[in-house]
């Protein structure tokens, strides 16, 4: 099992090296933007509202994302405390963040798993959105190894939280059998 673990350790840092080599200053601007837009899921709480808003003030429209967007980040930052992961930039000194480092511990990525819920709920209460919502998730998910926050693994593991945590909303809500 050493042996095992070892393995996927090598390969998550391998994976982030890769993703983390990659830098192109347009896309940089972008990334930071999406890791700003998704602090705490910012982004998926402004654009419930905003939805909510623009289609006829349906309670739910709201309320559904904002709980599993609420639930996911509390589920995440909560496995934190568990894991005690060093983010890439402790774990190598040579690696330097290109945005403002958090403290926290790496493992699960709390951006992943609102960026999961957020574009999950939504894309499922507006479907013609879905393309440029699971888009935005996908850019949040990313920036966070792009600019040497997470290691893909961190990543991978916000995401599952996100999409099962929307999977239970949007269960309880009976939109999802």
């Amino acid at each position: 099992m050493k042996g095992f673990a070892r393995r996927v350790r090598d390969l998550d840092r391998a994976l982030f090296r890769a993703i983390f080599g990659l830098k192109w200053a347009p896309l940089t601007a972008v990334m930071r933007a999406f890791t700003v837009a998704g602090t705490a899921g910012a982004l998926w709480g402004f654009v419930a509202a905003l939805a909510f808003l623009l289609t006829g003030l349906e309670p739910l429209q709201l309320l559904i994302p904002w709980a599993a967007v609420a639930a996911s980040w509390t589920v995440a930052e909560g496995a934190k405390y568990l894991f005690d992961r060093a983010r890439p930039f402790r774990w190598d000194t040579g690696i330097a963040p290109l945005t403002k480092t958090p403290s926290s511990s790496s493992f699960p990525s709390g951006h992943s798993a609102t960026a999961a819920a957020g574009a999950l709920t939504l894309s499922v209460l507006y479907p013609p959105f879905a393309p440029a919502l699971v888009l935005a998730g996908v850019l949040v998910v990313l920036s966070r190894v792009y600019l040497g926050l997470h290691f893909p693994f961190d990543v991978l593991a916000g995401v599952i939280i996100g999409t099962l945590t929307a999977g239970v909303v949007l269960a309880g809500a009976g939109l999802v059998a």
